[in-house]
Order: C-alpha cells, then sequence, then structure tokens
C-alpha cells in the first residue's frame, strides 16, 4: 500500500503502539482467584435470607431437550426467560455453553451486591447476565455465581435529568433510566411514546444494560448520535468491594470513563443506567436487494464503483447499517437514510446504481425502497402490514403484542460460532486509493462472505455525537473508520453435549479457516485499525491494543484500582489479556 496513505494521526498511531507494547511487557494480567471454592450450606442459606429475589440453581435449557424443547429453543424471549439460558451456544474450541453452580434471580440493587460480596468473600467465580446475548461466552462459567438481572425491568423517562453531584449551572437533559433486566425493544417502546430516541442496539432482544453499552455500543444511527458509551449519562453500579455507588463525570470519573466501552463485567456489575435521549427522528428510508455481477471481473469493477461512491456520499450522519460481499460475486445492502427525502435518498443511490443498470448483460440490479414514519420502526404492526418476512413475533401465549425480532436476526438464535472476526476499515485508505481497498475486497471475498457495517464506523460522525465519543475509552481508531468489516461463520440450532445436535466440528473447521483467510486478505492489504471488542475473535492476539489502542494502559489503572482482586473478569477484558503466545488455535 502507498505510503501516503497514513496520515499523520496514523503515525502517531503507530508511534503509540510501539511504546504501549513497552509498557505491556512491565505488566502481567491480574492473576485469577484460586480454585478452592466455598458452597457450603448455611452460607447460601444466610445468602437467600439476604435477598429480595430468589437463589435458584440454573440448568442449560437443552439439556433435558425435548421436541417441545426443541422447538422453544428457536425463540430468543423463551430463551431468555431461563435462568441457564444463553443464545449462543459455545465457540470452536474456545468456550462451550455452562450452567452456573447457583444463580441470584435478583430484583434489585441490593441482590446483586449481595451476590458480589458472596462470590468474593467464598471465592467463587462470578458472572452476569441479563439477556444472554453474548458471542464469546462472558455470561456463563462453570461451578459460577450468576448474578442474572432478568427480572429488573424498570424504565423511567426524564425530561430534565441532572447527574448525582453535578455542579451548581449544570444544564439538565432529556434523558432515560433502564435497569438492567430491559431489552432494546422495550426501551425503544417507552421512548417513542415520549417522542424520545436513545442509541441502543439494533437487535430488539439484545439487552440495553449490559455489554452493549459498556462495550462500546455502535448502533444503527450511530454516525448521528454516538455510541451506546458516549450516550451515558450515570450508572448505578456495585464495585467488587459490594458497594452500591452511583458514577458519572462528577462522581468517580475514572471509574465512569471504563464503563464507557471498557468492556462488560470487567469494572463493576450494572444495576441501571441512565441514557442521554433525543428528539425522535421524522423518517427512515430502508434500502435493501443487491447487485448480481455475472463475471468475476463485472464484479471487482462493482466493489471498486462501491468504494469510490461510499466516502464522498454515505460516510455522514444520514447514512447507516451494512454491504455484503461473497463469492457469488453479489453486493447485498440493507441500508439506512435517516430524515431524509425519500426522493433524495433514490437520487442519491440510483447515481451509483446507474452504470450498473445500462448494463443489463453484465449485472442484475435489485433495489428495494422503503419509506417509513421513523416512530413506526419498532412497531410489529406496522411491519406486518408492509413486509411480514421482516419480524418474528414472539408466539407464546400471553406474550406482549408487540414482543419481536427481526427475521434477519434468526440465524444467530442457538448459534454456535465456528469463528468471528472484525476489523475497522480506514476511510482515508478508501478515499485514497478506491482500487487498493477493492482489491483487498475483491480478493477477500473469492474465500467467504462478509459484510461492511457503515454504522460500526465514526469517520463522517456528526460533530457532537464526536466529542461525547471522544470523552469515552473507544479505541481511537474507529474515529478514521469509514466502518467495521465483520467476517463470521456459526451452526445453528447446535448445542454441545445434546446427542444428535452436537456441533459439526470437522465442518466448523474448515468454516473457521476461511474467516480467517478473508481476514487476512485485508490485514494484508489495509491498515490494521484494530476491532470492535464486542465482535471480535475469541483468539484475537493483541487484544489489548486492539481493542482499546492507547487506552489500554489507563483502562488497566482503573481496573486494579477498583478491582485489585480480579473478582470481575472475562476472556480478554481489561487486566485478563491473553498472551498471544499462549492463544490456542
Amino acid at each position: 500500500m502507498s505510503q501516503h496513505l497514513w496520515r499523520r494521526r496514523d503515525l502517531l498511531a503507530t508511534a503509540a503502539g510501539a511504546a504501549l507494547s513497552q509498557v505491556l511487557h512491565g505488566l502481567r494480567p491480574i492473576p485469577a482467584q484460586a480454585s478452592s471454592h466455598n458452597w457450603s450450606r448455611a452460607g447460601l442459606q444466610a445468602l437467600r435470607r439476604q435477598l429480595r429475589g430468589e437463589l435458584l440453581q440454573p440448568t442449560l435449557p437443552w439439556q433435558q431437550a425435548t421436541k417441545s424443547i426443541l422447538a422453544k429453543l428457536r425463540n430468543p424471549f423463551w430463551i431468555q426467560d431461563q435462568p441457564g439460558g444463553l443464545q449462543s451456544t459455545g465457540w470452536l474450541n474456545g468456550w462451550t455453553a455452562s450452567a452456573s453452580r447457583w444463580a441470584i434471580a435478583a430484583t434489585c440493587a441490593e441482590d446483586l451486591a449481595a451476590g458480589v460480596n458472596f462470590a468474593r468473600d467464598n471465592n467463587l467465580r462470578l458472572v452476569v447476565k441479563g439477556a444472554g446475548h453474548d458471542y464469546l461466552g462472558r455470561n456463563c462459567a462453570p461451578d459460577s455465581l450468576l448474578l442474572w438481572t432478568h427480572r429488573m425491568r424498570q424504565i423511567t423517562v426524564h425530561e430534565a435529568f441532572l447527574p448525582e453531584g453535578a455542579p451548581a449551572g449544570t444544564k439538565a437533559e432529556a434523558a432515560i433510566t433502564v435497569q438492567a433486566g430491559n431489552r432494546w425493544l422495550e426501551v425503544y417502546e417507552q421512548a417513542t411514546r415520549a417522542g424520545r430516541y436513545v442509541q441502543g442496539g439494533g437487535c430488539t432482544s439484545v439487552g440495553a444494560c449490559g455489554g452493549f453499552v459498556l462495550g462500546s455500543g455502535f448502533g444503527s444511527f450511530s454516525k448521528r448520535f454516538g455510541t451506546g458509551a458516549a450516550n451515558l449519562l450515570q450508572a448505578k453500579v456495585i464495585t467488587a468491594d459490594g458497594v452500591i455507588r452511583t458514577v458519572n463525570a462528577h462522581q468517580h470519573p475514572d471509574l465512569f470513563f471504563a464503563l464507557r466501552g471498557g468492556g462488560p463485567c470487567t469494572f463493576a456489575v450494572l444495576s441501571e443506567i441512565t441514557l442521554l435521549s433525543h428528539p425522535i427522528p421524522q423518517r427512515l428510508t430502508v434500502i435493501t436487494g443487491g447487485v448480481q455481477a455475472s463475471t468475476d471481473a463485472a464484479y471487482r469493477e462493482l466493489i471498486e464503483a462501491f468504494m469510490r461512491f461510499a466516502p464522498g456520499t454515505l460516510d455522514n450522519p444520514s447514512w447507516g447499517e451494512q454491504v455484503k460481499f461473497g463469492p457469488n460475486n453479489t453486493l447485498g445492502f440493507t441500508l439506512t437514510a435517516l430524515d431524509l427525502e425519500s426522493s433524495a435518498v433514490r437520487s442519491t443511490f440510483e447515481a451509483f446504481l446507474q452504470p450498473f443498470r445500462a448494463r443489463p448483460q453484465d449485472f442484475e440490479v435489485q433495489p428495494v425502497y422503503t419509506d417509513l414514519p421513523f416512530e413506526q420502526l419498532w412497531n410489529a404492526s406496522y411491519w406486518e402490514d408492509v413486509e411480514p418476512s421482516m419480524i418474528k413475533r414472539d408466539p407464546r401465549p400471553g406474550s406482549p403484542a408487540n414482543r419481536f425480532w427481526w427475521g434477519s436476526n434468526q440465524v444467530e438464535v442457538g448459534a454456535f460460532w465456528n469463528s468471528y472476526d472484525s476489523l475497522w476499515v480506514s476511510a482515508a485508505a478508501m478515499g485514497d486509493q478506491p482500487s487498493t481497498v477493492a482489491d483487498a475486497f475483491f480478493e477477500a471475498s473469492r474465500h467467504k462472505d462478509f459484510a461492511l457495517h457503515l454504522n460500526k464506523g465514526l469517520s463522517g460522525e456528526h460533530p457532537q455525537a464526536k466529542a461525547r465519543d471522544e470523552e469515552t475509552c473507544l479505541n481511537p481508531s474507529c474515529f478514521d473508520a469509514i466502518g467495521l468489516v465483520i467476517a463470521a461463520s456459526l451452526q445453528q440450532y447446535r448445542y454441545p453435549g445434546l446427542k444428535s445436535h452436537e456441533p459439526d466440528r470437522q465442518q466448523g473447521a474448515k468454516e473457521a479457516a476461511r474467516v480467517a483467510a478473508v481476514m487476512q486478505t485485508l490485514r494484508q492489504q489495509l491498515p490494521d485499525l484494530g476491532t470492535y471488542s464486542p465482535q471480535t475473535n475469541y483468539f484475537q492476539s493483541d487484544a489489548a491494543q486492539a481493542q482499546w489502542g492507547s487506552h489500554y494502559p489507563q483502562l488497566l489503572a482503573i481496573k486494579r484500582r477498583w478491582d485489585p482482586t480480579n473478582l470481575f473478569r472475562v476472556h480478554n477484558g481489561v487486566g485478563n489479556i491473553t498472551p498471544p503466545e499462549a492463544t490456542p488455535r
């Protein structure tokens, strides 16, 4: 790649990376606790007496699987209602779903504090789960105590919110407070009724108070509103000493910094969060479909045309979502255009499509434009009238009428992951050398399908949102990224240990190799800006630099200050980075 692709910021980042490497060689991951556990009956009885919620013994829902249970396991909301429920079931040669020994079905912050104290005092492995939507298995561990927040469901809408301890003269802001058991669908419903929007995840069943915000939190409209981490105003947490604390920019600002993107279940347990809310957008246009090329040469031409089109047109606060690439020579798209006139959306995108429409012998062009009032985006009845295939309802008797998940998310339910990896793509590289980037994408597409998520890069972000994001511990590289490449492979409805439903490990290894080939091709030809920590490779090498860049030493210092015994630990989280030489392959 040409040397001029590396701007001054890139050079500074390279220098910072070298300095960081030197620092990291002098640091050691905080040692894990000893394996001696204390599950005495007297201790458990004492714990039970402290709780307002319940003390349960969870099991994996598929351990005693029947035909009816297997059918229910296709419903993410049913899974979340089970104390031992997990949406992902494992990772090839990485982790396997495990039920905790005991679980606290918490109903309040005091229940969570009791669990933290019990785990610390009895030298127990502690895990936290809300919705159970985690690829990396951080929400489960064998012989552990689970803090299950599913029953903590309160949502409060604030017209004017002031963080605790804010100095006189601080401007109150519209906000929404969300307890730890809520999902984004429920939060969006409440926000919409109030004429507001909060920056959250696109998947309706994803937990709204947990790993999304703690792991940075890129949503469908990140370039307009910023990340979930940047929109965090305040959090009620339980720290490793068992104390319930209110954390914000004015109270415990170091811990607040770490909570804004430093990773889930690493620094404290969330009881509730308060998020900045925004006036609800007025309209949304969704573009689906694709362009099919008849030959490899035509597909390479199509990819380069997109690389020339995207930086000047899609890299701004109005556009989001993703474009797909793959061996079938199709450029697939699911794009969103926010608060733009429908005619302007069509004319903008048709300017890209028109040269290919003019060559039907080489290209089949099939876009679909769907315009909707933004307030209907989370309304199941609306989608059933307009495009029923977009959604799946929770069919259980008594389920709320609006409880649904996107049809495209069904594949992740009961997913055993062969591999999953991500890489931010430089906006500068795409703008300066579109042909070089097109070569990389075309060569990568020969191995396996992958997607470029335009909403998961912050180049072109709204200035106000960028100012908020720069106060978080996001990897600074994401500000130079037009989007995030994600390549993944999974086996659906595979459950390790369940006869006739075991994952095919031989086929999984082949698929994992294809993902690796995609990412290796891209990393060889493009600047390596790092990875998005909630959607990273379980075996990510140099995880500290890749996930947090220059922020890692500060995050490690905060970790050691607030959790000196490493009670809160997750795979490749701050303070628990696996050295590359020890990483299994």
